[in-house]
């Protein structure tokens, strides 16, 4: 949710810059046409579901990214899954797999 923090961070050996073609500075317009942190996202809600144990994606970056974006007045909520690490939330397996399905049924139905 934040990319350029990402690779400040290089988390999972800068993926960033493979994913965006550069480093920020070589492609500034990427990150700035591709970073949820820097667009305004108003027209919608966004929900962001991370989990506790995540080793790949530090959860306070999505904490961060939840608390700046509700500031700037968009529509952002955040749940943390205590037990779950980055891929448990997509893992139909995982113990967190109720939790993610729970939360995305409920919003469905809303």
């Amino acid at each position: 949710m934040d990319l350029q923090q990402a690779w400040e961070l290089h988390l999972s050996d800068n993926a960033v810059v493979d994913f965006l073609g550069g480093e920020p500075r070589s492609v500034p317009e990427h990150y700035r046409e591709a970073d949820p942190m820097q667009l305004k996202i108003s027209q919608a809600t966004e929900w962001l579901i991370h989990g506790a144990a995540d080793d790949t994606v530090p959860p306070f970056l999505s904490r961060n990214y939840t608390e700046q974006k509700k500031k700037r007045g968009e529509n952002v909520h955040y749940l943390e899954v205590s037990t779950a690490g980055h891929f448990d939330l997509i893992d139909p397996r995982s113990t967190a797999w109720p939790k993610v399905e729970g939360t995305v049924l409920h919003l469905l139905e809303s």
